[in-house]
């Protein structure tokens, strides 16, 4: 990260902020289970010794996304903090630190929907990515909202534990709450530390949460590239989306009564729209991979 953005984050004043570490090309930062559990560990202790809250977060093989609210100044200490941690564990498993020109990018939050939009992409990783269905990545905040299985997840309270076990169990000397789980696999219990009361304001029922968290396709387009992150949808989402244009371009027509013509114009619009990769589309549509690179790059096709 260069210095002019550095400075620039610094003059933030407080509010909600969407933090995402860079990915790293090529090599992961959690490893295993012991990795990611510092991971957890080390979002909780960024809230105890910044004074950050913490509304989502979710921790992926090669970065880290957060919802958060603070000042500039304070999301550059968090990231500092993660830096700093992750690069100790990396080199204590015999792995290359984190590069020196490592960095993130902080996006502002200014309202309450801009504030939905981004928790739904940050939950929406890893079901995104492939690795659970929504709401059952355990490396994250998004099992808490609407669950009722979050409830019966439980560690021990630190008043139970030593100072030696809560040392070992965090990595970390801080003082923590009494109060504050800690789970002999999953670290400390984001129930801790997450600010679920205003995420669970901010969505009037499970059923909206879960219905936005899967098919806000838009918002998931709109947040990737702002993030200059590659979204990887499934054929059944593709297909969804798909049926939602052909509803927008031919009202009343069915899929299977489209000409191949009618097809193409459904497959530039959803490439420019989504940005939806040419493999994507053939699969969704049925046609050859070649047909529709072709008319992607057609400029009569891209001028309708």
């Amino acid at each position: 990260m260069d210095k002019k953005t550095r400075k620039e984050y610094g003059t933030w004043k407080k509010g909600y902020y969407h933090l995402c570490l860079d990915r790293l090309p090529e090599r992961w930062i959690f490893h295993d289970e012991e990795d990611y559990r510092m991971g957890m560990s080390s979002v909780a202790l960024a809230k105890l010794k910044i004074g950050v809250e913490v509304y989502a977060f979710e921790l992926m093989p090669n970065h880290l996304h957060e919802i958060l609210s603070g000042t500039g100044k304070q999301c550059l200490k968090v990231f500092s903090f993660y830096k700093r941690r992750f690069t100790e564990q990396l080199i204590k498993k015999g792995y290359s630190p984190l590069p020196e020109s490592y960095g993130f990018k902080l996006i502002p939050i200014e309202n309450e929907e801009a504030l939905r939009k981004q928790i739904l992409y940050t939950v929406r990783n890893p079901y995104e990515k492939d690795y659970c269905i929504p709401g059952t990545y355990k490396w994250g905040a998004g099992y808490l909202f609407f669950s009722e299985i979050a409830l019966c997840i439980r560690g021990k309270k630190v008043s139970e534990m030593s100072q030696a076990e809560v040392r070992r169990a965090t990595g970390s000397k801080e003082i923590i709450p009494p109060n504050w789980e800690i789970h002999p696999e999953l670290g400390v219990l984001p129930k801790s530390f997450v600010r679920v009361d205003k995420v669970l304001q901010l969505f009037p029922s499970a059923k909206v949460f879960l219905t936005r968290l899967v098919k806000d396709y838009e918002t998931v387009v709109f947040i990737a590239r702002t993030l200059n992150e590659e979204v990887d949808f499934s054929i059944a989402e593709v297909q969804d989306m798909a049926n939602t244009e052909l509803a927008n371009m031919y009202p009343g027509r069915k899929f299977k009564s489209l000409s191949q013509e009618e097809k193409c114009s459904v497959v530039v619009k959803m490439h420019e729209t989504h940005g939806l990769r040419p493999e994507q589309l053939a699969k969704a549509f049925y046609l050859s991979e070649l047909v529709v690179r072709q008319v992607i790059r057609s400029k009569d096709f891209g001028s309708r």
